[in-house]
């Protein structure tokens, strides 16, 4: 009879975190919406896996600024508000020192997608999913 792997507490939060972010992913790609729902699942079973992983929250002004430019950016119709709020959900645990690569990848992935839906649809689309580059960023920025 085979057993399951063992596994640290290390190993367990970044689980948790992947298939929580690959679930925000898909839903925004198909749907275009990240609802208050997932994000209070992320609060309950995400931001414990953080901790558990060693990751600093902090709140700054950094933090302060990130979540200025986020609502401005929801409230000028720049991105969407449930793009807005994973921003906010993000914004403590990011490593305020490192958000160049972060940020670039941001951009390559959002002109990416859009290009791939130019491509596709043969127009520009309206409506674009922002969540998986917000992760991925996110994700490259706690990696660094």
């Amino acid at each position: 009879m085979t057993s399951l792997p063992d596994m640290t507490f290390d190993q367990l939060a970044l689980v948790i975190c992947l298939i929580w972010s690959v679930a925000i992913a898909l839903i925004d790609l198909i749907s275009y919406r990240v609802s208050n729902w997932s994000l209070l699942l992320g609060l309950v079973l995400v931001w414990p896996a953080l901790l558990l992983a060693d990751q600093r929250f902090q709140i700054t002004l950094g933090v302060l600024a990130y979540a200025c430019v986020a609502l401005t950016a929801g409230l000028a119709s720049l991105v969407g508000m449930g793009d807005v709020k994973l921003v906010l959900f993000l914004a403590p645990w990011l490593h305020h020192d490192n958000v160049r690569s972060p940020l670039i990848l941001l951009m390559a992935l959002s002109w990416l997608q859009l290009t791939a839906g130019v491509v596709l649809q043969r127009k520009l689309p309206q409506r674009i999913a922002f969540a998986p580059a917000i992760l991925a960023a996110a994700a490259l920025n706690m990696a660094t």
